[in-house]
């Protein structure tokens, strides 16, 4: 899943799980639960993947920086109510190939998002 460090996305994923252990190895008290660690990586994930949308459109010249700002605190928004109301079954083991498909289909509607508007 993680790749060259020279593509965008690949950079998205390396963050997003850096940002996900550090969050893990600082908690002070009980670690997350595992349920709250998913969530808490495809949350960064699709954020970070957000980002790199948000660079492109502004490198293309189709979003200045104050539309850039508006809309990251958007898709913060909406990430987080995502989130909130994603059913993740922790159980004994999580099958990586649905985790996948699962933040895939939420980086797709968040790009489509971010695109639309």
């Amino acid at each position: 899943m993680i790749g060259d460090d020279g593509h965008p996305d690949d950079r998205a994923i390396r963050r997003a799980a850096t940002e996900q252990v550090k969050m893990i190895v600082a908690a002070e008290g009980e670690p997350p639960t595992a349920n709250e660690a998913i969530k808490g990586f495809v949350s960064s994930y699709i954020f970070q993947l957000g980002l790199v949308e948000l660079k492109d459109q502004i490198t293309s010249g189709t979003l200045d920086g104050n539309e850039a700002l508006t809309r990251e605190r958007m898709l913060r928004g909406w990430i987080d109510a995502k989130i909130r109301t994603l059913a993740v079954d922790a159980g004994p083991a999580v099958s990586s190939n649905r985790m996948h498909q699962t933040a895939a289909d939420l980086a797709q509607r968040a790009i489509r998002v971010l695109r639309a508007r």
